[in-house]
């Protein structure tokens, strides 16, 4: 009975599982991922398919879409990020993960752990004694003609002996099914963060089959390398301060780099950021200097330091190299590990591995020549002759650049590629890719795939593998694997069984060490983080401020009658001022009531509504506030980047021809509701430490701006009639504060108490007052001059009876001018004076070095 019941039970899995593959086929002489030679499903794949899972074409085409809208929303991208010109490419995922079963995966995470002790081994022998290269076991023009052997990183001796901290390798299964290497990343590995990710988005959509198979975790890998480059970090006893270095904004995989900060909770940094002083490497903080301890740094090693490095490097920090070499600073991973990346290195491992470990090496890798020398000249030639060495290859960064080993224009350029002399170039087997399924073209199709898996070090002498990884399937070319060359990723799910990784506490436990730190609720803010944060708020608050001001005068330009004569030269004026407008010529004195027709002036607008060129454009102000907030998206929410990569998305698809009004102000809304939204996000979520004052100040000064400069156009009004006054009531959003208030027609005396004098109104001047003298007196070693004295003297001025008499006509409107003016001077200081102050440090005094 039990066997009939398991018997239909696999009956019902293969006709699920054949409704949803009619084409799906795996070329003659590939591993298939899912199926067993004899064509039966392998028991990972059926213990996929037998869970409550819906399988069918429409549930993965369901599926398919929500991958898309939610790598949309998060703005996952792996190219050239925010450039001026283009949009982000959206990383690329697939619906169905690879699942591994828990033995294989157990015997992989023994190979690689012994691999990784190896290569760690191997750097230690490069750079100290050498042993290697005098026993013949390495060549050594393999190793000095190799770029990335670095002669300035010779002789140190990191901690713990650790050159190695974050090893990952790219992998490939042949056609016997077994796992090769055939590449390592020993630089900076990049993918951590995407395989986070991934687990994240594919993890919800097929939560039964993942619970059934037992999926292991990835979140205690990141909590032990959080935890190990804590430990290793030389911080003298205390609780050591670590920072995560980026190239920046523009790297292709920034969005992992942000990522990774966030998840670590290290602050995201430059390497302008960053300075040495007496061999040690400091944070530049709105605080002053910030010693930092560990550097995890995503920054290749040519770009780290421009005084023994690459000399034009903009990237990098200037006597970073020494202080690493004396010791101050952890950098992971070591400097010059590039030249373990050389696919040359590969054929000498197994030698190398017996030497150093005494042991066989386990897990193989692709069977490489090195061609540097005679006898393995002619052997690469006869197996070319033979055929076993063909000219193909299947790695992750390469693509068929040559036909022959023999041809001297193609091993020059393979020598490019390894870094290495004319003479050093390599000859690799070719190997036939495993294949997988994935869904393509509304169906289920069969693509090739390799598998890149990442190790920490544990500070014990051996490392961890995280059970999961980065896996990339091919793109057009069935023959290549590449994220520069298209295709996609999957998730990696490894079953469980004995647990392949544990969150082992690191050899040294940082639990004890003596916190000296920050007060309770601050965080690190660099002066580049504060500056973005800073235009940030700006940006946000002038996006909503011009689209409030875009979507009251086109309303009213299209409606008969609503734009009085006796508004439309204030109209203009605002305009003009914030640039919606062009300016008048300076030889033009024709009257403003004489101007284009109202058709005419909304066909301007529009125009220019959407032109990324012209700096008050709204379209302009949505992608630099985007952009900003890009530089410091470690700091931002998920929820918040959702909001901000929708603005994008609305702007992006309006036509280059134009569009129509109606279009238009749909727009202007659906922007509006998302830079309130953002706006509530930044005061309901984010702490209250200085890179949320940098940005509240921002805000403030930015709104203070258009306050007083609408106002004063508005006041030399020839009469302030009810229809204009309802429209600064409706710029400053008070309008149902107006009317809740006052019960009335709107007058100029009590419009002017409430958007200018009223400190209970977020949108009036007054408040913005309250809120910078707040924020100036809190800032670290405030010194702004008399600054804050003047806006003291501003606030009293707001507070005097002098602008709420009984006022009558033309000189109530006029005496209020000197109060904004004055405010609109001060905003213009106070911004000066803040960049000066914290974010270029022209004026910097003596400033002090915070101890920790």
């Amino acid at each position: 009975m039990t066997d009939s019941l398991e018997d239909a039970s696999t009956q019902a899995v293969d006709v699920r599982m054949s409704r949803l593959l009619p084409d799906y086929s795996v070329p003659d002489g590939h591993f298939d991922e899912l199926r067993d030679p004899d064509g039966t499903l392998r028991p990972v794949w059926h213990t996929f398919a037998a869970s409550e899972t819906d399988l069918s074409a429409a549930s993965c085409a369901q599926a398919n879409q929500r991958i898309a809208r939610q790598i949309d929303e998060n703005g996952v991208t792996y190219n050239v990020y925010a450039t001026d010109r283009g949009s982000a490419r959206p990383w690329a995922l697939d619906v169905l993960p690879l699942v591994i079963p828990s033995l294989e995966w157990a015997a992989l995470e023994r190979g690689l752990r012994q691999r990784a002790r190896l290569l760690n081994s191997v750097a230690a022998d490069l750079y100290g004694a050498q042993a290697l290269l005098r026993d013949g076991l390495i060549p050594p023009a393999l190793v000095f003609r190799h770029s990335g052997f670095l002669r300035a990183c010779h002789g140190v001796r990191p901690p713990n002996g650790t050159f190695l901290h974050v090893a990952a390798f790219d992998l490939a299964r042949g056609p016997d099914g077994t796992w090769r290497v055939v590449g390592t990343r020993a630089q900076a590995p990049s993918g951590l963060g995407y395989s986070l990710e991934n687990r994240a988005i594919v993890s919800r959509l097929f939560p039964d089959a993942y619970r059934s198979l037992g999926i292991q975790p990835l979140s205690p890998f990141f909590h032990l390398l959080r935890e190990t480059l804590s430990a290793a970090a030389p911080s003298g006893g205390g609780a050591p301060d670590i920072v995560l270095l980026t190239p920046g904004p523009y790297s292709e995989t920034y969005f992992e780099h942000a990522y990774l900060a966030r998840q670590l909770g290290f602050p995201l940094v430059e390497g302008s950021d960053l300075a040495v002083r007496h061999d040690r490497v400091f944070l530049k903080t709105v605080s002053g200097l910030r010693p930092v301890h560990a550097i995890f740094r995503r920054l290749d090693d040519d770009y780290c330091d421009p005084v023994e490095l690459r000399a034009d490097s903009a990237l990098g920090i200037p006597g970073l190299v020494q202080a690493w070499r004396a010791g101050n600073v952890l950098v992971a991973n070591a400097f010059g590990l590039s030249v373990l990346e050389s696919p040359a290195l590969l054929g000498f491992l197994p030698a190398i591995c017996q030497r150093l470990l005494g042991e066989p090496l386990e897990t193989p890798a692709l069977a490489t020549w090195w061609c540097g020398e005679a006898a393995a000249l002619a052997d690469a030639r006869q197996r070319l002759d033979e055929g076993v060495i063909k000219p193909a290859f299947a790695r992750a960064d390469m693509a068929p650049v040559f036909a022959s080993a023999l041809d001297a224009s193609a091993r020059d350029a393979w020598a490019d590629r390894i870094g290495a002399g004319p003479d050093a170039y390599v000859v690799e087997e070719f190997l036939p890719l495993s294949h997988a399924p994935v869904w393509q073209n509304d169906r289920v199709e069969s693509r090739a795939v390799m598998l890149r898996v990442f190790l920490i070090a544990d500070g014990r002498g051996d490392y961890r593998m995280m059970p999961g990884g980065l896996c990339r399937i091919a793109g057009a070319d069935p023959g290549i694997v590449s994220g520069q060359r298209g295709g996609s990723s999957k998730d990696t799910w490894v079953v469980a069984g004995t647990p392949s990784f544990a969150a082992q506490s690191p050899a040294t436990s940082i639990a004890g060490r003596a916190r000296t730190r920050e007060p309770l609720g601050e965080r690190t803010t660099s002066s580049r983080a504060a500056e973005n944060l800073f235009w940030l708020g700006r940006y946000a608050e002038r996006s909503e401020n011009s689209a409030r001001l875009l979507r009251s005068v086109l309303s009213r330009l299209t409606d008969g009658g609503a734009l009085s004569a006796s508004m439309r030269p204030a109209f203009l004026r605002v305009c003009r001022r914030q640039e919606l407008l062009a300016p008048l010529e300076a030889d033009d004195t024709a009257s403003p009531e004489r101007e284009a027709s109202d058709g005419a002036l909304a066909r301007e607008l529009l125009d220019g509504l959407f032109d990324r060129d012209e700096h008050r454009s709204l379209r302009f102000n949505v992608e630099q506030t985007v952009r900003v907030a890009g530089a410091v998206r470690d700091r931002l929410s998920s929820d918040n980047w959702r909001l901000l990569n929708r603005l994008t998305q609305l702007f992006a698809k309006w036509p280059a021809s134009g569009g129509h009004l109606d279009e238009a102000l749909e727009v202007i809304d659906d922007a509006l509701v998302s830079l309130v939204a953002v706006g509530g996000l930044e005061m309901a979520h984010m702490t209250r430490d200085q890179g949320w004052r940098f940005l509240s100040l921002g805000r403030h000064l930015e709104r203070l701006q258009f306050i007083a400069t609408t106002l004063e156009d508005s006041a030399a009004a020839p009469s302030a009639d009810a229809s204009l006054l309802e429209w600064l009531l409706e710029l400053s959003d008070s309008v149902l504060t107006y009317r809740v208030r006052y019960v009335q027609r709107p007058e100029w005396q009590s419009v002017v108490d409430l958007i200018v004098l009223d400190v209970r109104n977020p949108r009036s001047a007054h408040f913005q007052l309250t809120k910078l003298a707040k924020h100036v007196r809190l800032l670290p070693n405030a010194d702004t001059g008399d600054l804050p004295g003047e806006v003291d003297r501003l606030i009293a001025a707001c507070r005097t009876d002098e602008w709420r008499g009984e006022g009558r006509g033309l000189g109530r409107e006029r005496t209020i001018e000197p109060l904004l003016i004055g405010v609109e001077r001060l905003a213009a200081r106070l911004s000066d004076a803040l960049t000066l102050r914290y974010f270029s440090h022209v004026d910097d005094r003596a400033r002090v070095t915070v101890a920790v």
